[in-house]
């Protein structure tokens, strides 16, 4: 539990985003092996403070904040939502789909299907609540099976920039 423990932010440690790694982590062994050793070798990382506030502090309809989604675990089951709206505070993303082996049987992942960003080498995966280095992806089953830069589109660039903008932030 250790690991888990440097994996998941103390101050967020019971949002409910966090269960379906902690699922994983406590019944399959070749998962918890592999987060194991990534930790270790700094190839898997919990999100960043920095991340969190990022996600705290955008701009979103419907609901008080972003991080409510993760925190009631919104997240899971939802990952090409999740994603898209965590692109918009990331520079320079690219959203990807296609499987994880793990995923398989999970909720709305029949099959192992997902979707995840790709930014730099790293994978920020919403589900796992994990970033993981792309080459060290590998080993958890992740196959891309397709890849799309949402800089070019305009309609998402308007999108990230309501999201981003302080000035339209709801006041509390």
């Amino acid at each position: 539990m250790k690991i888990l423990n440097e994996l998941i932010s103390s101050e967020r440690s019971n949002y409910k985003c966090f269960d379906l790694l902690k699922k994983l982590f406590i019944e399959n062994t070749e998962f918890r092996n592999i987060i194991i050793e990534g930790t270790m070798n700094h190839k898997i990382f919990g999100f960043t403070d920095e991340l969190w506030t990022k996600i705290h502090d955008q701009n979103i309809r419907g609901i008080d904040n972003f991080e409510s989604v993760f925190r009631d675990g919104a997240n899971i089951g939802y990952c090409t939502v999740a994603a898209r709206q965590l692109s918009y505070s990331i520079d320079n993303p690219y959203i990807c789909g296609g499987t994880v082996k793990y995923l398989i049987n999970t909720p709305n992942s029949i099959d192992g299907s997902h979707t995840w960003i790709l930014n730099d080498n790293y994978i920020i995966d919403t589900t796992f609540m994990l970033i993981i280095d792309k080459e060290y992806a590998n080993k958890l089953g992740y196959i891309e099976e397709n890849r799309y830069n949402p800089n070019i589109d305009p309609i998402y660039n308007a999108a990230k920039d309501f999201t981003l903008d302080t000035a339209l932030k709801r006041k509390r």
